[in-house]
C-alpha cells in the first residue's frame, strides 16, 4: 500500500492505484470519505489511536504540498512552531524501514507565511530532512534556496526512511546532497 499525507482530493491516491498499489491510506486532518474500496482515509488522531502492533506501515509515502502547513493551525492542527519537524518524525513510524517518501515542499529563503505555509531555505530544509537519507532531488537549483518568495517552487525529494551516516546539509554547497540534484 501507499500512504498519502495531507490530501483532500484523491489525485495521488488514484495515481498510486493506477500504477499498481493494492490500496491507499490518506492521512488528513479533515474527515474524508473516499468512495472506493481500495482507498481509506484517517485523521492523524485515528491513525495514532490504533494500537501500535495493529498500525499499518507502508513501503511508499507521498507528501505533496502538505508538511509545510503542519503546526500552523490552518487545517485544524494545533499551533506548534516545530509541527513540520514533528510530522517528519511521525512519518518515520508510518513508513517501513528503508521505505521511500516522495516529499514536495516550497523552497526559497527560510520563511513562515502565517498561517498559510512555510518556505524552506537551507537551514530549515536541513532540519526537516536530517533523519532521512536523500536519495535524489528533482527540480531544485542552488539559487532557489536564496530566493525570497511567498509562492515558491516545490522540488521533489526522494527520501529513504533510514538514518544517514551524515545528514544532508543544504547550507554547504560542497555537501554530497548537491550531486543528487537533477534540475
Amino acid at each position: 500500500g501507499v500512504v498519502v499525507v495531507g490530501s483532500v482530493v484523491p489525485w495521488y491516491e488514484v495515481l498510486a492505484l493506477e500504477f499498481g498499489a493494492a490500496r491507499t491510506l490518506t492521512l488528513e486532518y479533515n474527515q474524508l470519505s473516499h468512495d472506493h474500496p481500495a482507498m481509506e482515509a484517517q485523521t492523524p488522531a485515528q491513525y495514532w489511536g490504533t494500537a501500535e502492533l495493529a498500525r499499518e506501515t507502508f513501503a511508499v509515502g507521498l507528501s505533496i504540498s502538505s508538511i509545510e502547513h503542519d503546526g500552523l493551525g490552518r487545517y485544524g492542527d494545533a499551533i506548534d512552531a516545530r509541527g513540520d519537524l514533528k510530522a517528519m518524525r511521525n512519518l518515520e513510524q508510518v513508513l517501513q524501514p528503508s521505505g521511500l517518501l516522495l516529499l514536495a515542499v516550497p523552497v526559497g529563503r527560510d520563511l513562515v507565511v502565517w498561517n498559510a505555509h512555510r518556505v524552506y531555505g537551507a537551514r530549515r530544509l536541513t532540519l526537516l530532512l536530517e533523519r532521512w537519507t536523500v536519495e535524489r532531488v528533482l527540480g531544485l537549483s542552488l539559487g532557489m534556496l536564496a530566493d525570497t518568495v511567498i509562492i515558491a517552487p516545490q522540488p521533489v525529494f526522494v527520501l529513504s526512511n533510514q538514518r544517514p551516516a551524515t545528514p544532508a546539509n543544504f547550507s554547504n554547497f560542497d555537501d554530497p546532497v548537491w550531486r543528487r540534484i537533477q534540475e
